[in-house]
């Protein structure tokens, strides 16, 4: 399960935003591993907030435009573990992500988009 939101500012063909966003990763919804149930958490959550930065490549006269971005934050993480070296492990770390997709204009003001993103974190 997974969710965010974001606002920003646009100058051309820049976009800055602040995004804020959860996600979590159940064992159970997990297919074709296996897992030790004394030492896996049920469960790993994270809630994070990131600056982003995109580059919208304009076409002219469409209305779609492709888009790349990058971002960076922080991510509390939490990992409550069975196993003994990592037993209720949660903290602060490091948040990044790359961004690529597309965003069609609503209206000048409104933009809806599709595209994907690799989040990653460490520290926490």
């Amino acid at each position: 399960m997974a969710g965010g939101a974001a606002f920003g500012y646009k100058m051309d063909d820049i976009r800055v935003d602040v995004e804020g966003l959860y996600s979590q990763l159940n064992k159970n919804d997990v297919s074709g591993a296996t897992f030790t149930p004394t030492t896996v958490a049920n469960s790993v959550a994270a809630f994070s907030g990131l600056v982003n930065v995109y580059y919208d490549i304009a076409i002219e006269d469409m209305p779609i435009t492709p888009y790349v971005g990058v971002g960076v934050g922080a991510a509390y993480i939490s990992n409550p573990s069975e196993a003994s070296a990592v037993k209720d492990q949660k903290g602060f770390g490091f948040a990044y992500q790359a961004k690529a997709g597309v965003s069609y204009d609503v209206t000048p003001e409104i933009k809806l988009f599709a595209g994907a993103r690799y989040f990653g974190s460490y520290g926490a």
